[in-house]
């Protein structure tokens, strides 16, 4: 049973003081005159008994009345004592909706943890200096006698103040360590603008319609590499001319997935992209689910990996003549021809961002017309006020 009583407390120590004939003085006089510290005790929901001990009656009443807070809102219970390496196993057994990769790279951030803390080491001990010295030192490694770019390190970061933040929130601790850490300041990376006609080169370099129709998709529907994978033919509707980007829950015929911020959207796909999906479906094996799959070797007719994939764009974009550029520019370069003609949180729906600032900061690049238009304008004002 819940008490919302809260008691302060002295906790003498030390020899009981006596008087000038030895005798043991009475403990009336004990608050002058023996050694002691205070302690706050109060009960939980579960009606067991915790106390906290501090130097000061002052420390004592501010604890006291934070304490009685908790206890009135059922937040007083200490947590659980959990160990990191206990407390990891159990993140990612209830982390759900994560992709492969996710759960992959937070495993990875969970054992750094585990190294940098000592496995063993209890959740709640791991303090916001401790987090500060583990951020600190994620920064000063090196790969392959390379650095560590600032946008890793902001990767592995919001990964701890996402574990932690689950530490929080399944009541181990009661403060987030990683919580108020800034990011590093990243300038945003260059990318090519891919025009239609370099688009149409890439189509004829392409040696399938397999190809094709990835490279398509990126670029006339924004599709994400991961999204493209896991297309199934019950995502494609011929008849409303739409592509759904829906989450799949893991069966006999499909595997586990959820998309990256939105857990599902519908794209307008144009006839051109829609003829290609249709070759692909009349050379679709009978009962393929997934649109795009291993053609040969003993996996034939799986979802195709994303392993690869990249290596082999590359090979493409060089064939069709392209300067550098990755498959995910075709995605940008998607979202960046929407923006000239709907408003961007239109652009921001289609393309799966949960934040309007992504769409915008990373998204959209400035056209060569609109850079001389703004020449031309500023021109016109100036010869105005000759």
């Amino acid at each position: 049973m819940t008490t919302r009583r809260v008691g302060i407390y002295r906790n003498y120590y030390g020899p009981v003081p006596t008087d000038a004939s030895g005798r043991p003085s009475p403990k009336s006089e004990w608050p002058k005159r023996r050694a002691h510290s205070w302690v706050v005790r109060w009960f939980g929901s579960d009606g067991q008994r915790y106390s906290r001990s501090v130097q000061t009656r002052k420390e004592a009443e501010k604890l006291a009345e934070e304490k009685q807070v908790e206890v009135r809102d059922g937040r007083a219970d200490v947590p659980e004592r959990m160990s990191l390496k206990e407390f990891g196993a159990m993140y990612l057994r209830i982390r759900t909706g994560l992709s492969k990769r996710s759960q992959e790279e937070h495993a990875r951030t969970l054992r750094f943890l585990g190294d940098q803390f000592g496995a063993q080491r209890t959740i709640d001990r791991v303090t916001p200096v401790d987090a500060r010295r583990f951020i600190s030192w994620y920064t000063s490694r090196k790969v392959d006698d390379q650095p560590v770019s600032p946008a890793t390190v902001n990767k592995v970061l919001r990964e701890c103040q996402r574990i932690f933040r689950e530490a929080v929130d399944c009541s181990l601790i009661r403060v987030n360590p990683f919580r108020g850490i800034r990011q590093q300041k990243v300038g945003q990376a260059d990318w090519h603008f891919v025009t239609p006609s370099e688009y149409q080169s890439l189509l004829r370099a392409c040696a399938s319609d397999c190809w094709r129709g990835i490279v398509s998709l990126a670029y006339c529907c924004g599709l994400r590499l991961g999204e493209i994978l896991n297309l199934t033919w019950a995502d494609v509707d011929f008849g409303e001319t739409m592509v759904r980007v829906t989450s799949k829950r893991g069966s006999g015929s499909t595997e586990a997935w959820t998309p990256k911020d939105k857990d599902s959207r519908v794209i307008p796909a144009p006839k051109s992209v829609l003829d290609l999906l249709t070759r692909l479906q009349v050379d679709a094996a009978a009962g393929q689910v997934y649109v795009f799959v291993i053609g040969k070797g003993p996996n034939a007719g799986r979802r195709k990996e994303r392993r690869n994939v990249w290596r082999d764009f590359d090979a493409l974009r060089r064939r069709a003549g392209l300067p550098p550029c990755s498959l995910h520019d075709l995605r940008k370069s998607y979202c960046t021809t929407l923006s000239g003609a709907v408003p961007l949180h239109v652009v921001q729906e289609l393309a799966g961002h949960s934040d309007i600032r992504t769409t915008r900061r990373y998204y959209l690049k400035v056209q060569p017309e609109f850079i001389t238009a703004a020449r031309a304008a500023v021109e016109s004002v100036l010869e105005g006020g000759a």
